[in-house]
């Protein structure tokens, strides 16, 4: 499965279409702060995220020395108005950082970030499998990006939860908030951490072969690599 993410507004307000071979969606995150509500809505699904304060142990300096995790920018999830689970950011050491989708009967979901050159890549793990790739070009035009979700057919039912992830990654890390830019910006990164490894470059080459990728999709953010 392919999921297009593509932003569609910026500055005043964010928002976004989701679109796959199986479902059309709405996608919204808070126009003025990370901490506003996340939604996502379609014909037969709504996803909601409400942003939850972390407990006062999580800001101990130095807690993560001591073996412990820090765990920050908890959302709760429910699925059509029914408790789903949770995202967090987990940080257990230095440059050791990565998100947590914890969902009810699903067991957990890692993710881990990061940048080389033109792209900033998350990949998805359910267990030991990499299930999942998130690819966003970095070169925005108006800062509205765009996020390609590459997706085992096996862990297609989860398609519409990974594609509310993608807008929660977006809020902190791509979101630009109340700006009055135009035109077209050309950016570059490379991430430092100890997670770096768990990008495997083959893997979407592997899974989604560059033929059948370039049939059904036209690439919206840029050149294919």
């Amino acid at each position: 499965m392919i999921v297009k993410i593509v932003q569609t507004a910026s500055s005043l307000m964010q928002a976004y279409d989701i679109e796959s071979d199986l479902f059309s969606l709405k996608g919204k995150i808070g126009s003025v702060s990370a901490k506003q509500k996340i939604d996502l809505k379609g014909e037969e699904v709504s996803i909601e995220g409400y942003y939850q304060s972390s407990h006062w142990v999580n800001y101990i300096p130095f807690r993560t020395l001591f073996g412990k995790e820090k765990v920050t920018r908890t959302v709760e999830l429910f699925r059509n108005g029914k408790k789903h689970g949770s995202i967090s950011l987990i940080q257990n050491g230095m440059f050791k950082q990565f998100y947590r989708i914890t969902l009810d009967g699903e067991g957990n979901f890692h993710c881990y970030w990061c940048s080389k050159g033109s792209y900033n890549y998350v990949s998805i793990y359910h267990g030991d499998t990499q299930i999942a790739l998130i690819e966003t070009y970095l070169t925005v035009t108006d800062y509205k990006y765009v996020h390609t979700l590459y997706l085992l057919d096996e862990y297609s039912k989860f398609g519409d939860t990974l594609s509310f992830f993608v807008l929660y990654y977006a809020n902190y890390q791509f979101a630009e908030r109340l700006h009055m830019s135009k035109g077209t910006v050309y950016q570059k990164a490379w991430s430092i951490s100890k997670y770096n490894h768990k990008f495997n470059p083959a893997w979407k080459e592997t899974n989604f072969p560059r033929k059948s990728l370039l049939d059904r999709f036209a690439d919206a953010g840029g050149e294919n690599k």
